[in-house]
């Protein structure tokens, strides 16, 4: 079973293709602001749509009279006729290609969207370019933005060179399940542990042999992870430099591979039917290991530790040196075109994705990043009929989001190189120095174009 699981996957629509939106289809009127009939048109490039944007698009639309929003998709992914193909944690491959070629050739030729989804682009070179609008212009009260509603420390991570040039209305963290029964004597602080004290508490755990100790994560995505907890130190697009050829690096890639050796992570054997028992809501999965991974995209999902262990205990994700605040991802990741001669709507829509009314959306896709949409939906979590979160829990998901200091986004290109050199390592066909020279060469190339 895959560690980084996500309980809301399947409603979050975070990537999930919607109707109602043009597929690459608009003529230029982003340049006017307005079409044939007199309204005014904002005009939005994705990746492909999604519910969470058709909603605000049809809310927004209902209450600006004259206003339009055009969702513009940069790819629309073959499916059959009452079937959808559904990527975890990101869009179909061709999706990103051919986003990144549309928005490289509109932003270059001066007709670019008004806004602009960038959660999949490399965004700091079109920043550099002076491309894309530095938003901090726009986060103050005359704009009607005010700071107190919003989580600031999540927007100040996505800063780059002291500007604001992208905006998540969600975002996405990890967080991780003890199984008291088989920690309770390792004296681990959930609110503070180590990757060191990973290594050797459960280092411990494994040699006792038995039950797994850590629920199944692939390394490559195991490694994207630590990465993303010190982006910083392996990626600097303000100078354009890589550091995946340093001593850290090569050690992460040996201290990670050590983890799989060691069997503290080991790939689970399937089951000899094949097809996993359903589980009901409410039912313990009565699962084993001593602790599980949650990529956790809404404040519901902290009950899953009541499912997979009978006296569960929320954890903290590990970090280097147990100090640091966490990170995170973005659902969704916004930017505004520095051309756009809509500027004030294209911001008063992006606004309307962060007000309470869009944020308390189940189809967010992420935690909110509005803070009386985290509180309402931590409320409405601790009152439900069902699996509601008790007291303890509902106090600690309050603290989740105020904590979190580092964006951990990488650029979906990179993350490619990264895993397609590091597997050749963790198959054992390179060694470790091989592949961080190979990686660093090639992520450099890569940042230089």
């Amino acid at each position: 079973m895959a560690s980084a699981i996500a309980l809301s996957a399947c409603s979050s629509g975070a990537n999930t293709p919607a109707s109602g939106s043009s597929n690459n289809g608009t003529s230029g009127e982003q340049n006017s602001g307005g079409n044939e009939s007199g309204s005014k048109v904002i005009t939005v490039s994705v990746v492909t749509s999604n519910r969470f944007l058709e909603l605000a698009k049809e809310k927004y639309e209902a209450a600006n009279p004259g206003v339009k929003i055009e969702l513009k998709q940069s790819y629309v992914p073959p499916q059959q006729e009452g079937t959808m193909t559904m990527y975890a944690f990101g869009y179909d491959p061709a999706a990103v290609e051919k986003h990144v070629a549309t928005v490289n050739a509109e932003l270059m030729n001066g007709n670019a969207s008004d806004l602009i989804m960038v959660d999949t682009l490399a965004y700091a070179k079109y920043a550099d370019k002076k491309l894309l609008a530095n938003l901090q212009a726009y986060m103050n009260k005359e704009k009607g933005f005010n700071e107190e509603d919003y989580y600031m420390n999540i927007f100040d991570a996505l800063k780059y060179k002291d500007g604001l040039y992208a905006i998540a209305p969600n975002v996405v963290t990890n967080q991780w399940f003890g199984n008291t029964d088989r920690i309770k004597d390792l004296k681990l602080d959930p609110n503070s542990w180590t990757w060191a004290q990973f290594s050797e508490k459960l280092g411990e755990l494994a040699k006792q042999g038995g039950d797994p100790i850590v629920g199944y994560t692939p390394p490559e995505m195991l490694l994207g992870d630590r990465i993303g907890e010190n982006l910083e130190q392996y990626i600097n697009w303000d100078e354009k430099k890589a550091g995946f050829d340093s001593p850290e690096f090569i050690a992460l890639l040996n201290e990670i591979k050590a983890y799989y050796d060691d069997k503290i992570i080991q790939e689970p054997e399937q089951n000899k039917s094949g097809v996993g028992r359903a589980i009901k809501m409410g039912e313990s999965m009565k699962m084993k290991e001593a602790f599980i991974n949650l990529k956790l995209q809404r404040f519901d999902s902290l009950n899953f530790g009541q499912m997979v262990f009978e006296k569960p205990e929320l954890f903290a994700p590990p970090s280097e040196d147990g100090s640091k605040g966490g990170s995170f991802t973005a659902g969704m990741l916004l930017a505004m075109n520095e051309k756009s001669k809509n500027k004030d709507g294209a911001w008063d829509f992006l606004q309307f994705l962060l007000s309470e009314e869009m944020q308390t959306a189940p189809d967010l896709g992420g935690l909110p990043v509005n803070k009386k949409a985290a509180e309402s939906q931590i409320d409405a979590s601790t009152k439900a009929k069902e699996n509601a979160l008790t007291p303890e829990l509902a106090e600690k998901a309050k603290g989740i989001l105020s904590k979190l200091q580092r964006f951990g986004g990488i650029e979906p290109k990179i993350n490619d190189i990264v895993r397609e050199e590091t597997a050749l390592f963790f198959k054992g066909e390179k060694s470790a120095e091989e592949v961080a020279k190979s990686l660093q060469n090639k992520v450099t190339l890569y940042m230089e174009e």
